[in-house]
């Protein structure tokens, strides 16, 4: 038997920030198991390719906004911010740069649990096996997703508040850099497979009485 994709996730950890990356993939992964797309061999279409690249450059986006890099302001400036009246939160909001709680030490939090079932059992959630998904780039691209998942939970800074490291974000990257290849190398119409048979053997038995209900029976 095939060894869960999600092996090896730590399940409780501290950071907020890992915890609401996790919570973006699984909304992506939930939305893209679902693809009748992925149940054909040749590929998938420009759309969801589309689709999956903008997904991609949101995660991207959560990531670069959880790396740590403080800016140049002391603590006492932002004490006197904070008691300023006059400002307002779009003062303090810094549009593309992380977040401004990289500049002060913040409390601890508590431990929080990875909530989801990735035993496999969730249907919303299934592991991708070449009976569920035939495309072989889409299952990898699914597993591919996993395993970011996965590193995520593991890294050293699940420990911090809310940030990870630059190493540890440019390594995350470097996982978001694999997936977005995958859409670029093997999405989309112009990467499709020709696929002369489009029945397998193994699909054999569902076909108008070749094992399956037939139209009658319905």
């Amino acid at each position: 038997m095939a060894e869960n994709t999600f092996t090896g996730a730590n399940m409780a950890f501290p950071n907020k920030g890992i915890h609401f990356v996790l919570a973006e993939i699984i909304k992506f992964r939930k939305q893209l198991t679902e693809r009748d797309e992925f149940g054909s061999q040749s590929g998938w279409s420009d759309a969801l390719n589309s689709y999956m690249v903008k997904e991609l450059e949101k995660l991207a986006d959560t990531l670069e906004n959880i790396t740590y890099l403080p800016d140049d302001k002391t603590q006492e400036q932002l004490e006197a911010e904070a008691a300023d009246s006059s400002r307002s939160l779009v003062d303090d909001y810094t549009g593309g740069q992380p977040l401004t709680s990289d500049n002060i030490l913040m409390p601890t939090g508590p431990v929080r649990e990875v909530v989801w079932d990735l035993s496999g059992q969730d249907p919303d959630l299934p592991q991708m096996t070449p009976s569920n998904c035939p495309n072989d780039m889409a299952r990898s691209f699914v597993t591919a997703l996993d395993n970011l998942f996965v590193q995520l939970t593991r890294l050293d800074s699940r420990f911090q508040t809310q940030t990870v490291t630059k190493y540890e974000s440019a390594m995350m990257r470097a996982l978001l850099n694999e997936l977005y290849t995958i859409t670029q190398r093997k999405g989309g119409e112009v990467n499709r497979s020709d696929i002369p048979s489009g029945t397998l053997n193994s699909q054999e038995p569902n076909t108008f009485q070749g094992g399956g209900v037939s139209q009658s029976a319905k």
